[in-house]
């Protein structure tokens, strides 16, 4: 009999608990801004103000990400978020993330992509496609992030 009352108890704690990490997709629901901070011999610096929505009931933290940046509908180069990114539980609101790309990274062309920008308009086609590795607690998981929208474009 206690046999069974300890395999009662542990099957309702498993089904309480299995409920509770129930996993909700996270998105990005918009892109304030895109500032250019830095390129250069050493590489690409661009800092966005990125609206993401958790709706999840925990924290997550971005650990890794690779994805491409593309401005104006062109490759621009190849990146990831550089710092800790944490996503409070059940929110949604702006972050400021930073992407950071090598010099060996740049698509053919990337030169005259930049350029065209600073003479461009106040706003740019930015698009990011790739993937982020997120954790929460000891769990990861690997998501693929693709947004594309037309933003203010800021030089530094």
């Amino acid at each position: 009999m206690k046999k069974l009352f300890q395999i009662g108890l542990f099957l309702i704690l498993t089904a309480s608990l299995s409920s509770c990490w129930q996993y909700e997709e996270v998105t990005i629901t918009n892109i304030k801004q895109v500032k250019l901070v830095e390129f250069s011999e050493k590489g690409l610096v661009v800092e966005s103000q990125i609206k993401i929505k958790n709706p999840n009931g925990f924290k997550l933290s971005v650990i890794d990400s690779e994805f491409d940046i593309y401005v104006k509908g062109n490759k621009l180069a190849k990146a990831s978020i550089d710092g800790k990114v944490s996503i409070p539980k059940n929110s949604e609101e702006y972050h400021t993330v930073v992407m950071r790309s090598k010099y060996e990274d740049f698509a053919d062309g990337a030169l005259v992509n930049m350029l065209a920008l600073t003479f461009g308009s106040r706003e740019v086609d930015f698009k990011v496609d790739g993937y982020v590795t997120g954790k929460v607690f000891f769990i990861k998981r690997k998501v693929r992030v693709t947004h594309e929208e037309r933003v203010p474009l800021k030089l530094y």
